[in-house]
């Protein structure tokens, strides 16, 4: 009878042990909540969740996988949720392709093909953009063309292929501009990434362009001052071998400011530049790039007025240091709207060394430019001989005072500086 009894516990036993184990396996499972952000930017932890095949390409007549495109964020083409109202799948339009394809990136070269062909397969259906109709050329086609050509028809196709059939019909077009494609501000896709960064000499370099929406460019495309990055082979050959010099001297090629560039042409800085010395100003240098302010407004002048450090102080700081003298550089410093910046007595853009006969600077100039403007002419003080006496001081206050005898025995006895 105990035998029986002990068996039947351990009947009882096992059987409760499978019970337990069946509830827990038909037992729903807790799971996280999950939510998808459908709008706003496109980010790869909100892409993979349902798209984690995204590698397999769905589109038979394309030559194309994510897996080739693995290195750009999905918001290099998806520039916007894909996804819209009602399930609504918006497909990336072939001009977010043109932000790589065909793109010469400065020394690594052009990022990807941009021939047709390599990305579409040869198939019953003709790639036709919607602005083309079948009998194209026999419809009036000059002006859209034209207005067109660098932001539409450079995409597909190149000067060639207009001489083709200009020639068969005695046509002799030239274009006004270089024949290459646009994509506008599509550098932005990968450039208005804030992790777009590189580990350069043990520090992060961050490549993350901003400001240009709130600047005088912002209808500026990229390429117009990048010129080593635009599309095409009949891109404008860049200046020099160094992408941030030709940028910061394609100013002119927009702006018509021929006496300034005359000015320029005409300076140390560019006479440096032409001699090889790259580490000169060029316009960019101390106008800006990317945040250039507009100027037409007092508050906008002032702050353009302001900013002596940033376009001159970083490159001569000795100088800047220097100007410190009380009615000149001490005022400037303590943001006096009426004292003078660098540029007020060094010239604008025809800067020449203090050596150089032209200079603004030179002994026998200052008082012209001193009496300037609406500096000392209105007290009648710009002589000669008070320029002469005042020059010195206002780049030489601070050395001045370190060789006054009286001055170095006050610091030595108290045991500060001057």
């Amino acid at each position: 009878m105990r035998k029986e009894a002990r068996s039947g516990k351990h009947v009882s036993r096992a059987l409760l042990i499978l019970a337990v184990l069946a509830a827990v396996a038909i037992a729903p499972v807790a799971s996280s909540a999950v939510t998808i952000e459908l709008g706003g930017e496109v980010y790869k932890e909100n892409c993979t969740y349902c798209h984690s095949n995204y590698a397999q390409a769905k589109d038979r007549t394309i030559n194309f996988t994510h897996g080739a495109h693995i290195q750009s964020p999905c918001s290099a083409c998806h520039t916007e949720t894909p996804h819209g109202p009602g399930n609504l799948i918006k497909r990336v339009p072939m001009k977010q392709c043109f932000n790589c394809h065909g793109l010469t990136h400065g020394p690594q070269g052009e990022m990807a093909t941009a021939v047709c062909a390599d990305c579409h397969k040869a198939g019953p259906i003709q790639l036709r953009p919607v602005s083309h109709t079948t009998d194209w050329k026999n419809k009036p086609h000059v002006d859209p063309s034209i207005k067109n050509q660098n932001t539409e028809c450079a995409m597909c196709h190149t000067l060639a292929s207009c001489d083709l059939c200009h020639l068969k019909e005695g046509v002799d077009w030239k274009p006004k501009d270089a024949f290459a494609y646009d994509v506008g501000n599509g550098c932005q896709a990968c450039h208005g990434n804030p992790n777009l960064t590189k580990l350069s000499n043990g520090l992060v370099k961050s490549f993350q362009v901003v400001g240009v929406e709130s600047s005088a460019h912002r209808d500026t495309t990229c390429v117009q001052c990048h010129v080593d990055f635009t599309y095409g082979p009949t891109a404008p050959k860049p200046k020099t071998k160094v992408w941030s010099i030709n940028a910061g001297m394609a100013c002119a090629d927009c702006h018509d400011h021929d006496s300034q560039k005359l000015a320029y042409d005409n300076s140390v800085h560019a006479e440096q530049i032409k001699a090889g010395n790259l580490t000169s100003a060029t316009c960019g240098s101390c106008h800006g790039g990317h945040t250039i302010p507009l100027t037409d407004t007092k508050e906008a002048s002032m702050t353009v007025h302001a900013a002596a450090y940033e376009m001159c102080g970083k490159c001569h700081k000795d100088y800047y240091e220097s100007y410190g003298d009380y009615y000149h550089g001490a005022a400037y410093k303590a943001g006096a709207e009426d004292a003078p910046a660098c540029w007020q007595c060094h010239d604008y853009h025809e800067i020449q060394p203090k050596a150089d006969k032209e200079s603004a600077i030179y002994p026998a100039n200052l008082a012209a430019t001193c009496g300037s403007g609406e500096c000392h002419d209105q007290h009648g003080t710009a002589t000669e001989d008070f320029a002469r006496s005042a020059a010195g001081m206002i780049h030489g206050k601070t050395q001045a005072r370190a060789n006054n005898p009286i001055l170095k025995l006050i610091g030595a006895i108290f045991g500060g500086g001057s």
